[in-house]
């Protein structure tokens, strides 16, 4: 076997490496030609230290373990040598470590990413599947817990391809993206895909396309995933944890969380009627008035089915503020949904849906309030 035989591995592996290849897809992809000549393997390690690169080093490395033939060890330790001089990084030269040049190799696992709810309850989701030499099957889809799977689609990327996709996303994402076991998000894209068919709406049909890598992917989950991480007793006993519920609304990832124009109207104009009002109320008569009309906007607006959903929510958040280390966070958001879980009680209402309504009032009144003043401004004094 000539060298030029190599040429052509050879222009693949550098075409490998700008593509940024692991190491592990770059090693297996030239494992055909080792081991067939001493004269074709020695050629070979002498021309890759033509290619000061990094991932060349690594690669001589794998065949220095992978080769018990003393020659060809000599000639790849005079190549890293070579290599080094060039000022690439050589780790030291084992002597002795060996292992079988034909092991398998081991494939990465899948991974999967998710954001929080937006202001319209959308989520964004992603899976990442990669591959043995090549690049990775990405999955990518919206979600929303009142209409199911929004959108949907995927397919075959390079790796530097799924890099730039995932740095965009962290950039255009409304809340923080974190990793979440791939199969849960399977399962995730799974119950939205399920939701969207109760809806009687009509699915994405790229999922329908790409529905046997969910199925691959995904498990069946009893519970939301914050439970492998946080045990509900520890919650559950602490009742102070709770009491902090409402504290949540002032933090970043729950600052868009309002309940809908059309839902909570009538309350604040009731309100606002209460505060206009030509009667004379004392201070303690009118804040009576509005916890009054704040117990009627929880009892009507939050059904066992809607404190259900909202329970879902927190659990989900609760992962979010773990994984992004706000530990003491997450524990409150967890306190919320195991509370939504128990029958509504208008003596001791749960402290973030009190705050939701509250807040959800006052930023309507705002704008009214605003628009007023906009409107008595323009009226021209005679």
């Amino acid at each position: 076997i000539k060298l030029e035989d190599h040429q052509t591995p050879i222009e693949k592996m550098k075409t490998d490496i700008e593509s940024e290849k692991s190491d592990e897809e770059i090693f297996q992809s030239l494992l055909p030609l080792f081991g067939k000549d001493q004269q074709a393997d020695v050629e070979l390690a002498e021309q890759l230290a033509t290619f000061p690169h990094l991932k060349t080093a690594k690669l001589l490395q794998r065949m220095l373990e992978a080769f018990e033939d003393k020659k060809i060890r000599k000639v790849i330790k005079r190549s890293l040598y070579r290599l080094k001089n060039k000022g690439i990084a050589v780790e030291g030269i084992s002597q002795d470590k060996k292992r079988s040049i034909f092991r398998p190799l081991a494939v990465e696992p899948p991974k999967g990413f998710g954001n929080g709810y937006d202001f319209s309850w959308n989520r964004f989701l992603f899976l990442v599947i990669p591959h043995l030499s090549r690049g990775v099957t990405l999955l990518h889809g919206s979600v929303n817990d009142l209409k199911g799977l929004l959108e949907f689609d995927g397919g075959e990327v390079s790796r530097k391809e799924f890099k730039n996709f995932f740095e965009n996303v962290q950039k255009g994402s409304p809340t923080p993206v974190v990793e979440i076991e791939a199969s849960y998000v399977g399962f995730l894209f799974g119950e939205a895909f399920q939701l969207t068919l109760e809806k009687g709406g009509t699915p994405p049909q790229n999922y329908f396309r790409l529905k046997g890598e969910i199925e691959r992917i995904k498990k069946k989950y009893e519970r939301p995933l914050i439970y492998s991480y946080i045990e509900e007793n520890e919650i559950e006993e602490d009742e102070r944890v709770l009491r902090r519920g409402g504290d949540l609304l002032k933090t970043d990832l729950f600052y868009g969380w309002m309940i809908g124009e059309e839902e909570i109207r009538p309350y604040a104009d009731e309100v606002w009627e209460a505060e206009e009002s030509k009667l004379i109320l004392n201070q303690t008569q009118k804040e009576a008035r509005f916890q009054e009309i704040y117990q009627r906007a929880l009892s009507t607006l939050f059904s066992e089915e809607k404190r259900s959903l909202y329970q879902r929510r927190m659990e989900e958040m609760a992962y979010l503020l773990f994984k992004l280390g706000r530990e003491e966070e997450a524990r409150i958001s967890l306190a919320v949904a195991l509370d939504l879980k128990k029958p509504a009680n208008l003596l001791q209402p749960n402290p973030f849906l009190l705050q939701l309504v509250i807040k959800s009032i006052f930023t309507l009144l705002a704008e009214a309030y605003e628009k007023k003043k906009k409107e008595v401004s323009l009226i021209v004094k005679p």
